[in-house]
């Protein structure tokens, strides 16, 4: 199993960053007159074999959202564990054991995994993914090991960057003082800090 169609791939978070996802959209439109398939497998979409071999999306959201868009049907997967064999209860706690579930809305708030949405065009924006996002690849601070150490920084984010407006000034500003802010003591204890001289 090397592609699987993105229409049957289930996401285990109900939010991506959508400027981000905007991104990830255009560095793969670089690539699409030589090398994309290769680009491609280079950032297979990560998931989780679940009960009735229903596959899950444990990392890669935002590649996986950023082809969506680009309406792309199918895409590179890296089957990373096979849990078919365990029941819905079973399956939900070891996904939650493996930190590979994150059901928390554009709000930071925990939900019901029943609240996953069940297509990855029905993920909704939390524009504080894609400025913790980008912070990082600014160099603010060094990728967490887990996928709930980007939720925490989106957290330290949103509870201390305001974004004051909608369009591309309001999160450019916010961005800044993102950056700013993640290589502050006030993130000494998040993981990935590198402080303000870079380590």
């Amino acid at each position: 199993m090397d592609r699987l169609p993105l229409s049957i791939l289930r996401p285990t978070q109900i939010t991506v960053g959508l400027n981000y996802v905007e991104a990830k959209a255009l560095i793969t439109a670089r690539h699409a007159r030589s090398g994309r398939l290769s680009f491609m497998r280079h950032h297979a979409i990560h998931v989780v074999l679940g009960p009735n071999k229903q596959p899950y999306i444990v990392d890669h959201h935002h590649w996986a959202r950023a082809w969506h868009g680009l309406g792309y049907r199918d895409v590179p997967v890296t089957v990373v564990a096979d849990l078919q064999c365990l029941g819905d209860r079973k399956f939900w706690a070891k996904m939650k054991d493996k930190g590979w579930v994150h059901p928390f809305d554009r709000e930071g708030r925990l939900c019901e995994i029943s609240e996953l949405p069940l297509t990855i065009g029905s993920m909704t924006d939390d524009p504080y993914h894609s400025l913790a996002a980008f912070a990082r690849r600014a160099g603010a601070y060094k990728k967490p090991r887990s996928g709930y150490g980007n939720f925490v920084w989106s957290d330290f984010l949103r509870a201390r960057v305001p974004i004051a407006g909608e369009g591309a000034g309001a999160f450019s500003l916010a961005l800044l003082q993102s950056i700013e802010i993640a290589r502050s003591r006030a993130a000494r204890k998040l993981p990935g800090y590198i402080g303000s001289k870079g380590g």
